[in-house]
């Protein structure tokens, strides 16, 4: 079935049916002149975006620290176990991500993300006090529920306000203040295993969770008008659901996405073990994530420039095409070359340029798949986000039985998500 081009003033990069702060900017503007507000308001919205967006990011990458400590402290002896205290909060944020992106749709934004912030407080107030690692196993799940439901929130918040080319500026953007937040949380955790106790690590998450609450409520108004909102049934969101899958340029988006997303969970959910465990990094684990963030900064910041002028699609495509060399290629030389294991220092100037291009990928192809959706943004954007999700944790899975003491199995896992989404947007026919 083939589906209709967006209308002409989606293709320059405003929603269709703007709702909410986009329905009011658009009775304040001027015809034909911009607007003074929005921009006054812009640095604030993005920083909140980019708030709620970290609030998973900075759950997980606090914990990676103290994976050791964590073990220890529940007496864990050498396997993989410890990497689900991350694993499972990507499982819980997949089905957040189902649920709370329809749950938008019908009732709001702000009830959604309100609903979403308690559990994740509950989330982290539960972790910091588990008796077993079986019951901290289960309090990451509850926690990746709360906030993984938060992202797909702030992304339909955004698609209320922008589409197509000008969205994907404005993921950038929020990216790009994403890292600074998250560049701290490595820090954060290796300060509570040196000075304090792991239990701390996830007591952090819960004060992050409250405040940004706070924030939320005092700053950002309903963007879903009551007019644009949708019923809700599971029969009414498997309905959905199909009928965005059945757009072959979505269904795409969701392959693509769930390859991208799946590769850079996997790194997250193993970094413990390659740099704390391969190159036995303890205080320089923080400062590895802060040059793999800065790299992620800079190549975010120049998305959200280049964006609107070269086009999501475009930049898209390249990203994944250095993705798939720069995986593949870098697995044959780690291999023949060093035996799977690089000097920490070549390593690192191989991770932190590849990893960055997440910056380019995510957003562009979240807002290409977004574009398209009109007033499903919420539905459409479970399904992109819930993809990447699941497919992180069984990417992750997989990483954990392939893990031989080398860098190779991420390597691989790198190069061919960019295999994957290059062929998934040659198939839809994405951009």
């Amino acid at each position: 079935m083939s589906e209709r081009p967006p209308p002409r003033a989606e293709a320059a990069g405003h929603a269709p049916r703007p709702s909410g702060l986009g329905a009011a900017t658009a009775r304040r503007q001027p015809q034909g002149g911009p607007a003074s507000g929005p921009e006054k308001a812009a640095a604030g919205f993005v920083l909140l975006m980019a708030a709620l967006g970290a609030m998973n990011a900075f759950a997980v990458d606090i914990v990676i620290p103290a994976l050791g400590a964590i073990a220890a402290g529940f007496g864990i002896e050498g396997g993989s176990d410890p990497q689900w205290a991350i694993l499972a909060m990507f499982l819980g944020m997949a089905c957040s991500q189902l649920c709370l992106g329809p749950v938008s749709d019908r009732w709001g934004r702000r009830p959604a993300i309100f609903v979403g912030m308690a559990v994740a407080l509950a989330g982290g107030l539960l972790a910091s006090l588990a008796p077993s690692f079986g019951w901290l196993v289960a309090a990451r799940f509850l926690q990746g529920f709360g906030t993984g439901g938060l992202r797909v929130v702030s992304y339909a918040i955004m698609r209320d306000r922008f589409s197509g080319d000008e969205m994907a500026r404005v993921v950038s953007l929020t990216n790009t203040a994403f890292v600074l937040m998250v560049f701290t949380a490595p820090i954060f955790g290796q300060l509570m295993v040196e000075f304090a106790h792991w239990r701390w690590v996830f007591a952090v998450t819960a004060l992050q969770a409250l405040a940004t609450t706070v924030w939320f409520h005092i700053a950002q108004p309903e963007t879903l008008t009551e007019a644009a909102r949708r019923p809700i049934s599971p029969a009414a969101v498997a309905r959905t659901f199909l009928e965005i899958l059945r757009i072959r340029a979505m269904l795409a988006s969701v392959i693509a996405i769930a390859a991208v997303f799946g590769a850079f969970a996997t790194f997250l959910s193993s970094a413990h073990a390659v740099l704390g465990g391969i190159y036995g990094l303890d205080w320089g684990l923080p400062l590895a994530f802060g040059c793999i963030s800065a790299c992620f900064g800079v190549v975010s910041f120049a998305n959200s420039r280049l964006v609107t002028r070269l086009g999501a699609e475009r930049l898209t495509r390249g990203a994944l095409t250095l993705w798939a060399v720069s995986g593949l290629g870098g697995a044959a030389v780690f291999a023949t070359v060093f035996d799977g294991v690089p000097p920490l220092v070549l390593f690192m100037l191989w991770l932190g340029p590849t990893l960055a291009l997440f910056g380019i990928l995510f957003g562009n192809l979240l807002s290409m798949g977004l574009t398209p959706m009109g007033d499903r943004a919420g539905s459409a954007s479970s399904v992109l986000s819930a993809s990447g999700t699941l497919c992180g944790v069984a990417l992750g899975a997989v990483m954990a039985e392939l893990w031989d003491g080398t860098v190779l199995p991420l390597a691989g896992i790198i190069g061919a998500a960019g295999l994957a989404g290059l062929a998934a947007m040659r198939w839809g026919r994405v951009g």
